[in-house]
């Protein structure tokens, strides 16, 4: 192995430890179907390949419980000519019941060759955040008595927002660090001590291995350790069939009891769609929803006709 590849590794796992000090929490990932759009989790992989492409999701989290969360987003990226590096938008709206997260942030990655096959690549995000969580609009339980705990609207008009991330990666295999969101703002404006810090600083622990099966097929199993501030580590064991005619299916398994299917079809004018469910398998909550929904359509187009690397990332 190339002596800066088996440094660059050593690095990514020294990080690790002092990561999950802090990150101790249960964040899903933006993207249920992350395994194959991983600049939602990390911006060094915007740019990584020759095609440049829009992305817009939608996921409705626990169908059926009123104001569960409602994640969309809409993303581009694309590398940058005759550099080895890429750039990218991501606009996102995040609402939970009440309260409602609007996210846009710009991402910018470089990349540095370390021999023949193998990369190392850096990422970088930055944006604002417009938040507002108006308090007197909740129906307080059980008898609608005012509270004066809820008598305000909770806002910040664009809190600043950064992340970074760093993959090492082939066309076979990919070990990604990264930490896309951390927010350093509390919510000062009109209620002291409402802090939103521990719902952002999440940390993703990322590695997949691409095997060539026969007849075109190829297998990637993938594995997620994800570490919220205050929360206990989660884990997200996944594996990705890619078929021939341009079809994948996945399968996710987490530690927090539940499963994911996943399934994306490439058309030939480059459109791509994709669908996923998450089920509670074992969580109390199952009795009470119907899963966990999300619509992918993707658009991909070659700017500079030149196509050398797979995107299976």
């Amino acid at each position: 192995m190339n002596r800066r590849l088996l440094y660059s590794i050593v690095l990514l796992l020294f990080i690790l430890p002092f990561t999950q000090k802090q990150a101790k929490g249960q964040e899903f990932p933006s993207v249920l179907q992350y395994q194959s759009n991983l600049h939602t989790i990390n911006p060094a992989f915007v740019g990584i390949y020759d095609m440049a492409g829009f992305m817009l999701t939608t996921r409705k989290d626990y169908t059926s419980i009123q104001g569960a969360t409602l994640n969309q987003q809409l993303s581009y990226r694309t590398p940058i000519k005759n550099h080895n590096s890429g750039i990218g938008f991501n606009l996102t709206l995040r609402n939970v019941y009440k309260e409602k997260q609007l996210f846009f942030t710009f991402d910018y990655s470089y990349q540095l060759r370390l021999d023949m096959y193998n990369y190392l690549r850096f990422g970088l995000r930055a944006g604002v955040v417009n938040y507002g969580n108006n308090l007197s609009d909740y129906n307080l339980y059980p008898d609608n008595i005012s509270d004066s705990q809820f008598m305000n609207y909770v806002r910040m008009h664009f809190m600043t927002v950064f992340g970074l991330g760093a993959t090492i990666f082939n066309d076979n295999y990919y070990l990604s660090l990264s930490i896309p969101s951390v927010i350093n703002n509390t919510f000062k404006v009109n209620r002291e001590g409402y802090s939103s810090m521990y719902k952002y600083q999440t940390a993703y622990l990322a590695g997949g291995y691409n095997f060539k099966l026969s007849n075109g097929f190829l297998l990637r199993p993938n594995l997620l350790v994800v570490g919220t501030v205050g929360k206990p580590v989660y884990f997200d064991v996944a594996t990705t069939l890619f078929l021939p005619a341009n079809l994948q299916i996945g399968l996710n398994l987490r530690s927090n009891g539940s499963a994911c299917f996943s399934g994306q079809f490439a058309f030939p004018n480059n459109i791509k769609i994709g669908f996923a469910a998450d089920y509670a398998l074992i969580q109390d909550i199952k009795k009470y929803q119907l899963g966990t929904y999300e619509v992918m359509v993707a658009y991909e187009f070659n700017l500079y006709r030149k196509v050398t690397r797979p995107t299976y990332f």
